[in-house]
C-alpha cells in the first residue's frame, strides 16, 4: 500500500489569499454590497436618511437624528416609489433587503473571493 502526503498552507494564509481575514477585502465588499442593496428599502422624504449611510468596519450607520425611529417605526406611508424606492421603502430595511437580495449578495461575494455559491 502506498503513502500519500498532503501539505497544506496554514489556515490564516489560505484565508488571507481569499481576502477572508478579519475585516479583509471580502468583509468590506460584503458591507458595501449590503449598503447598495439596502438603498431602495430606506425610507425617503427628502433623501437625507439615504444619503447619511456610512460604512464603519462591519456595519452600516445611518447618521440622522430620526434613523432609529424610521428603522423600527416607519409604516411605509409617504415613501412609496419616491426616489426610486419602487414601493420597497419602509421599516427594518436591512432584513427586508437581505430577504429579497441575499442570494445575489452571496453569489457576488463568492465571485469576489474566487469561490462558488451553493
Amino acid at each position: 500500500m502506498g503513502k500519500v502526503r498532503i501539505e497544506m498552507q496554514p489556515a490564516q494564509r489560505i484565508l488571507l489569499k481569499r481576502s477572508l481575514n478579519e475585516n479583509g477585502g471580502a468583509q468590506r465588499f460584503f458591507t458595501s454590497e449590503m449598503q447598495r442593496v439596502m438603498r431602495p428599502y430606506v425610507p425617503v422624504l427628502e433623501g437625507d436618511l439615504r444619503k447619511s449611510s456610512v460604512i464603519k468596519g462591519t456595519c452600516i450607520e445611518y447618521n440622522t437624528p430620526y434613523a432609529r425611529r424610521q428603522f423600527y417605526e416607519n409604516r411605509g406611508e409617504g415613501t412609496e416609489g419616491m426616489n426610486g424606492g419602487g414601493g420597497r421603502a419602509g421599516p427594518q430595511w436591512a432584513q427586508r433587503a437581505w430577504a429579497d437580495n441575499g442570494d445575489t449578495v452571496v453569489k457576488s461575494v463568492a465571485n469576489y473571493v474566487g469561490g462558488k455559491a451553493k
